[in-house]
């Protein structure tokens, strides 16, 4: 199936930036450069791209997100995964779609390549939630694990609400189920699958927070060294163009949107204050927030 009927179907997201100091890139196979932020490395691998509607965003007058979003309806926005390299361990946060014939999918590998790191390279997969868009990458084509030697670490609660008795799920994520199913079971087999608990240590180093709304068990990861932190931040915020500087503006799709509204907003202002730099899976640079009036304004990294 398609990519955006799956985006129609599932109501599930992929979302667009559109100011001029965060323009989505396009692909490029070319030697990239990681962040460095005390010793750790951080890579943005672009797995795809997919054109969102401003129409999906929730709480906010629609004339003001299309002035936001530079006089367009929709806009192209990338899918991306993080690669985070510390002392002693590899760590990939999130795994994109995965191949799609008709859409610009799919690259994660060549992306992993283009920066040196084979998939047996990668020690742990961090997933943010279990939406297509950031899961799509565990496996390859014939059903095996995309990564040999990882081990794949999930939230606890997100797993729970996905993998629960069908008939308490809305009807129109029922069909994903089974596709969760062989996911995990790939790894499961390994010995390579595991929960874990809101706030807890997955490395030294690796932190889950909780950041729950746009899925039952949305997560935040917090990698520190030396002083420094980043977050992984997942589908925290989708429009970029919007939801930095007006915060409470929600999506659609969320689970709970007043929830995930609060949580934007707490992390929001945990970050402007401790100067956390932000790799969102669907903001195309890495940034640091301030606070500018009721909102924030995002300050792209330069680096290295």
């Amino acid at each position: 199936m398609r990519v955006r009927s799956l985006l129609v179907s599932l109501l599930l997201p992929v979302a667009a930036m559109t100011q001029s100091a965060l323009v989505p890139v396009g692909l490029n196979v070319s030697r990239p450069e990681p962040l460095r932020l005390g010793q750790m490395k951080v890579w943005a691998l672009q797995d795809g791209r997919i054109s969102l509607e401003g129409s999906l965003l929730a709480g906010i007058d629609s004339a003001e997100v299309r002035r936001m979003l530079g006089g367009k309806d929709a806009a192209m926005t990338p899918v991306n995964t993080f690669l985070v390299r510390m002392p002693g361990k590899t760590v990939l946060v999130d795994t994109g779609i995965g191949k799609d014939p008709e859409e610009d999918s799919g690259h994660l590998m060549e992306r992993l390549e283009a920066a040196g790191v084979a998939p047996s390279e990668v020690d742990l997969i961090l997933i943010t939630h279990y939406h297509f868009d950031h899961i799509g990458g565990l496996l390859k084509a014939d059903g095996g694990r995309a990564f040999p030697k990882a081990q794949l670490r999930v939230p606890r609660r997100e797993h729970g609400f996905w993998l629960q008795e069908p008939s308490r799920l809305p009807e129109r994520l029922r069909g994903r189920i089974p596709k969760l199913k062989a996911i995990f079971a790939a790894y499961e087999r390994a010995g390579a699958f595991g929960t874990f608990e809101d706030g807890e240590a997955l490395a030294p180093g690796v932190r889950a927070l909780a950041a729950h709304g746009h899925t039952g068990g949305h997560t935040v990861y917090a990698f520190t060294s030396e002083g420094q932190e980043l977050w992984c931040i997942g589908d925290l915020i989708h429009f970029g163009a919007v939801q930095f500087e007006r915060p409470e503006a929600g999506v659609s799709f969320d689970l709970d949107g007043e929830k995930a509204v609060q949580v934007r907003q707490a992390l929001f202002r945990r970050a402007a204050r401790s100067k956390v730099v932000l790799a969102g899976a669907h903001l195309p640079r890495l940034v640091r927030i301030e606070p500018r009036g009721s909102g924030y304004v995002a300050v792209p990294l330069t680096q290295p």
